[in-house]
């Protein structure tokens, strides 16, 4: 890299620091401006963070290497989770801004029975997600950083530098440590504030590095002959690497990609901890409709082809390579001039940056409003409580960087994770539809989830050139499902308790799951339009994946295909903008005469 390049990057960093140091009065008042930026977000603002924080340094090096490897189908990895983010728009995001929580783990509190098991669970599940879950994610990231630092900086992977009364450390860990001490000072500092006005700044770097990449790579095969010819002049002719399916038929590739539509979505559903944080805070449920949905267009359309692209050109660019999550980082160093190549470290800079004060804020806001806060010091002040979570987030960090020695692969890591939480799926779904589901549902299918997930890969192990992942979710979703009902009927027998009919009254949600609660509370049946709701979830579903699909078929130069994508498109759009203005009347514009639980 060059002076130029360093610039760009100190640059970006310099401008971190100073939103922290802009937000950190407003974030010292109190747990909620700290954790949930005083319930003040806008939609687009929102709904953009949650894009940014996926939009992490690991995400571009594990979507090229599946590319690379596998082909552009691998991908439905994560484009199977379009349905469970447009069921999480329409019928879980309005839920969130109305429980009126602080964070994911408190709507346990306010959904059970406060119990000493009710404690039990919502202290497990702190420390899973915030610690465990949590370290895993950012382990991931931090190694993926570390492998583009040493391809981009050209360090050997034995590179050390002398750390008095430490002795020798690898180089790209020096580097790490010190863009995690950034990253703590301003998250600190500023809270979520700063987390997701750092995160627009990052969101613009990032597109901008990945699609002057894309351009440039695309724009030089283009001028060669097209990439479809210089792939077959590269690996043969046999190549599947532009494939957007996989060859049907009874084969693992078949059964991988029905499993991700069937079952790959649901931990999505009801929202995982960074979407469910923003979704708090925002305005209005209105808002958290809005900032799902944007979300959901910016994380699949906007940002996905950029780096298939790339790790399509790079079969062609560097077809020996044989790790292949380090096919993007060596993109960038072959492909990008001065300048730009510094805009693309900055973004990857930031987009780790991003992710790794996210997951400080998230994870230390479970810890501590769901552990510290009720169970150990319940007394403290506003202010002792935010120095406690700037604490927490300095532990958190140290642990995450300590695992990502102990990780082999930013991928694995990827479908590990999917695989433990899979379990657990069905009972975050169905706890806000259905009265029956108590602690104890909840509780052990987490529990079963953890055991049957490791268990599996023992009993069903992949072997070369055989990933069975996807069956290891698929048996770990149904075993966890099995799990929650048989509980759920076993421990609900004498009725709705007065606690869940409290629930009710407060939230008021529709659906047959609590006609037994509004008959016994002698409630008014909810007003809600299913219909206008499963036409704009089904539609917008297909207007993402048409969007998706037909963009890919126009950069390749499928000209059927894509005008096939472009009419589904269209009258997808027609269907939502029939049906969204009904799902959008039935939510909140403003917290005005909302009851808070």
């Amino acid at each position: 890299m060059s002076p130029v390049d360093w610039l760009i990057v100190a640059s970006y960093v310099a401008v971190a620091f100073l939103i922290g140091v802009i937000f950190a009065r407003r974030a010292s008042k109190g747990t909620t401006d700290f954790f949930i930026a005083g319930r003040s977000l806008p939609w687009f603002v929102a709904g953009t963070s949650m894009v940014a924080t996926t939009y992490s340094s690991d995400t571009p090096i594990f979507v090229a290497a599946m590319v690379r490897d596998q082909g552009i189908y691998a991908n439905w990895l994560w484009w199977s989770w379009i349905i469970g983010v447009m069921v999480s728009a329409f019928f879980f995001a309005p839920l969130w801004r109305r429980s009126q929580c602080v964070t994911e783990i408190e709507f346990l509190r306010r959904r059970y029975l406060p119990t000493k098991s009710m404690a039990t669970l919502r202290v497990f599940r702190a420390f899973y997600d915030g610690l465990f879950f949590n370290c895993v994610v950012m382990a991931s990231v931090t190694l993926a950083m570390s492998k583009l630092l040493a391809v981009v900086l050209g360090l050997p992977a034995d590179h050390t530098l002398g750390v008095p009364m430490v002795g020798p450390v690898p180089t790209v860990v020096l580097l790490l440590a010190g863009l995690g001490v950034v990253a703590v000072i301003y998250t600190s500092l500023s809270g979520l504030y700063g987390v997701v006005y750092t995160d627009l700044i990052q969101f613009a770097l990032a597109m901008i590095g990945a699609v002057a990449l894309a351009v440039m790579v695309h724009h030089d095969l283009s001028d060669s002959g097209g990439f479809a010819a210089n792939l077959r002049n590269a690996v043969g002719e046999d190549s599947h690497a532009l494939n957007f399916f996989p060859a049907i038929g009874a084969n693992l590739e078949t059964a991988t990609f029905v499993i991700l539509i069937t079952f790959g979505w649901w931990i999505h559903a009801p929202g995982t901890g960074y979407m469910v944080q923003r979704t708090l805070a925002t305005r209005s449920e209105r808002d958290a409709v809005l900032s799902v949905y944007w979300y959901a267009f910016c994380h699949f359309v906007l940002r996905s082809w950029p780096w298939i692209v790339v790790g399509v050109a790079s079969l062609i660019y560097i077809p020996t390579l044989v790790d292949s999550e380090l096919s993007y980082p060596h993109m960038i160093e072959h492909v990008l001039p001065v300048g730009l190549k510094g805009v693309m470290v900055a973004s990857i800079l930031a987009a780790f940056m991003s992710t790794l004060d996210t997951h400080m804020n998230w994870g230390s806001s479970y810890l501590i409003n769901d552990v510290y806060k009720p169970y150990l010091v319940s007394h403290g002040s506003d202010r002792h409580y935010v120095y406690a979570a700037r604490i927490c987030m300095l532990m958190i960090t140290l642990l995450a960087v300590l695992l990502a020695t102990a990780l082999t692969g930013v991928l694995a890591a990827v479908k590990y994770l999917a695989v433990m939480v899979s379990g657990a799926a069905f009972p975050l779904i169905a706890r806000w539809y259905w009265w029956r589901i108590n602690v104890w549902s909840e509780l052990s299918a987490m529990i079963s989830s953890l055991i049957v997930g490791n268990a599996l890969l023992f009993l069903v192990p992949d072997h070369v050139g055989q990933d069975w992942f996807a069956v290891r979710l698929m048996i770990n979703t149904l075993v966890g499902t099995t799990v929650t009902v048989v509980v759920a009927l076993a421990t609900s027998t004498s009725g709705p308790s007065a606690h869940v009919i409290e629930f009710y009254e407060k939230m008021r949600i529709p659906g047959r799951g609590w006609e037994t609660v509004r008959r016994q509370g002698r409630f008014e049946k909810t007003s809600f339009s299913w219909k206008a709701s499963m036409v704009c979830c089904i539609a917008s579903s297909a207007l993402l994946v048409s969007l998706l699909l037909g963009t890919g078929y126009l950069i390749f130069a499928d000209w059927i295909r894509f005008f096939a994508m472009l009419a589904v498109a269209v009258v997808s759009v027609m269907l939502v903008f029939r049906h969204l203005p009904s799902v959008l009347s039935q939510v909140r514009r403003s917290d005005h005469g909302s009851d808070a639980i």
